[in-house]
């Protein structure tokens, strides 16, 4: 192996092969679904010592090839296993494409927040904030900060390395490079309304006003890549932090123009096709994305990278998903002087980008049900999709079934989301015969119910698909949780839907940028939403707040019996095995299926809930 080791090292030339060699040419190991993985304390290494964000992540993915091509060059047994190895450490870094932005979108935010607070000097001198009784200078008066927002923000900032926890309070972190992130955040430059909507009408050919225009290329041109490619611990850098501020409007405005599925690996982009009329901008916008590691320049040329090819197919989803939340974030600083109030989201803008993040965890569970009714002899009559979005599981549903013996029932609190589901409907996407309820409130089930009925639809044995919905419900506490899943279980409402996994801040940091939970907590937290767990931890979480009570035991207490074989997940969180076994997976799909019915098809009326309380 030494010599093995001692000739790639020969004829490795990239910078961070050096670094990443001692890495790859560890043991792997191989997860029960044939996957293989670097065992923990080479995936920890490569956390904290391998810049992998944004353009560096392209500088890795250029290393790992490099080192792929030496290996093929020398005949050795050990070629096999580095394989293994740089399959790996390609995927960390296209995960962290995805992944990392939103969180340092949030971060960016939250820190522009203190910063106009004074919070940011206050921890930089070494005191310790106290949300429950922590006041700030603001506009040349002294103001108590609201205990619960001020406390969500610093478990944000917890979950991301920046800040540390002691007792009740909270305190900087003592890496220099946290010092000079805090340091560096100047105010924020969000325009009115966010950035997303002046992308969007720049690359809709809309004519915007010399003011907006300037607004896009500051946010263009004033961040650069970084530069520095040591690193010993995983937390962000202020090149970063900016970076992800800027590409997700970027991007999302692409995404509501249908761009972003033309931008394949090696496509060629010039400014002129994305703005003929505002060049400056379009020019702009290709340089934010090289700095991004996203699109190379060559020349007047511009090509999508490797790392952009991944970027822009899978970031919209959770992108817009995040962004969808920036009236939080437009008010944060008079959400912790004031309390939230009645900022609600906004998500008329990433509907379609919704529809992209659920499109598969819909397809597994429309697989689950037509599974189901073939092995139980299930049938049904009703379909309905609540937090509809476009319809993204009815389509699927309706392609697969028709509409000759179901009837189908779309239901969304927003009317952006039915107005979005009315005009698919139109296109034909959606069935003719298709009712939609506006104004119903997923945590409210009679809403849903009285429609129903005034429609004379029975609800029993109707089969309702939810995706990312019943977190939505607001000011949950488990008791309340309990009624909403009875509310549909009373109904005789069989019960689908997907779930984000709740995380606990040790979680979060153990695993870094291999999701991106840590915003998608924050801004659920911060409007009033609940994630949970899928079921519960074997041991309490040692820093931040206990979790809530899981989905399972909720709807199991509501009287529904959950159907194990047809629930499904996805990839797990940590990359390894951790020590405690306990390895939560990023998503689940529940079916839940009232007693009585589940009794008629012979079902367990038992299940691992049960027994694990």
């Amino acid at each position: 192996m030494r010599s093995f080791e001692k000739r790639l090292s020969e004829r490795v030339e990239h910078p961070l092969g050096a670094r990443l060699l001692p890495i790859l040419l560890q043991p792997t190991g191989l997860s029960t679904a044939g996957y293989p993985y670097l065992k923990r304390e080479a995936w920890e290494r490569f956390r904290d010592t391998v810049p992998h964000l944004f353009a560096m992540g392209l500088d890795v993915l250029r290393a790992v090839a490099e080192i792929e091509k030496a290996a093929r060059e020398i005949d050795s047994p050990a070629s096999d296993e580095l394989k293994n190895a740089t399959k790996v450490a390609r995927q960390i870094v296209l995960t962290a494409a995805i992944t990392a932005p939103t969180d340092l979108w949030l971060m960016r935010h939250v820190l522009g927040f203190f910063r106009e607070l004074g919070l940011l000097d206050r921890l930089l001198d070494g005191e310790a904030i106290y949300p429950a009784s922590c006041n700030a200078t603001f506009r040349g008066r002294k103001r108590k900060l609201d205990p619960r927002e001020l406390d969500i923000d610093l478990h944000f900032l917890l979950s991301r390395g920046v800040i540390e926890q002691y007792d009740n309070g909270f305190r900087v972190a003592g890496h220099p490079r946290v010092s000079r992130l805090l340091r560096t955040i100047g105010p924020l430059r969000t325009p009115p309304g966010g950035a997303t909507r002046l992308w969007r009408r720049l690359f809709a050919g809309d004519e915007l006003e010399p003011a907006e225009l300037e607004v896009l290329l500051d946010l263009a041109y004033s961040a650069t890549r970084r530069q520095d490619d040591f690193q010993n611990h995983w937390f962000p850098t202020w090149e970063e932090v900016e970076l992800g501020y800027r590409l997700i409007p970027l991007v999302l405005g692409l995404r509501a123009n249908e761009l972003t599925a033309e931008l394949r690996e090696g496509t060629l982009v010039r400014p002129g096709h994305w703005s003929s009329r505002h060049l400056a901008s379009a020019a702009g916008a290709l340089e934010l994305l090289t700095a991004c590691g996203w699109v190379e320049r060559r020349g007047e040329d511009y090509r999508v990278t490797t790392l952009g090819h991944r970027g822009f197919t899978r970031g919209p989803g959770p992108f817009g998903i995040i962004e969808t939340y920036h009236p939080y974030m437009s008010r944060g600083v008079d959400i912790l002087l004031e309390g939230r109030g009645e900022v609600w989201v906004r998500r008329g803008e990433n509907v379609g980008a919704s529809q992209d993040a659920n499109r598969l965890t819909f397809t597994s569970a429309n697989d689950a049900l037509d599974r189901f009714c073939r092995e139980t002899g299930f049938r049904y009559e009703v379909f309905i999709e609540h937090a509809i979005g476009r319809g993204e599981a009815t389509r699927q549903r309706y392609e697969r079934s028709g509409q000759d013996t179901i009837r189908y029932v779309g239901a969304d609190l927003e009317d952006d989301a039915i107005d979005a589901a009315v005009e698919e409907q139109r296109q034909e996407k959606l069935p003719s015969n298709m009712l939609f309820v506006r104004r119903a409130d997923i945590g409210k089930p009679y809403v849903l119910l009285e429609a129903l009925r005034r429609e004379n639809i029975d609800p029993k044995g109707a089969v309702m698909l939810v995706g990312n919905g019943f977190h939505e419900v607001r000011n949950q506490t488990d008791e309340k949780m309990v009624e909403v899943f009875r509310g549909y279980h009373q109904a005789g409402i069989v019960l689908l839907f997907t779930e984000e996994n709740a995380l606990s801040i040790d979680d979060l940091r153990a695993t870094a940028w291999n999701t991106y939970h840590a915003g998608f907590k924050y801004v659920h937290e911060k409007s009033g939403q609940g994630l949970r767990p899928a079921e519960p931890r074997p041991d309490p979480p040692r820093l931040g707040r206990p979790l809530i009570a899981p989905w399972s035991v909720c709807a199991r207490k509501a009287g529904y019996v959950r159907a194990d074989a047809y629930c499904t997940r996805t990839r797990t969180i940590y990359p390894y095995p951790p020590p405690s076994g306990h390895n939560p997976a990023i998503s689940v799909s529940h079916f839940f299926v009232p007693r009585a019915l589940a009794r008629e098809l012979a079902l367990s009326t038992r299940s691992t809930d049960d027994e694990k309380g």
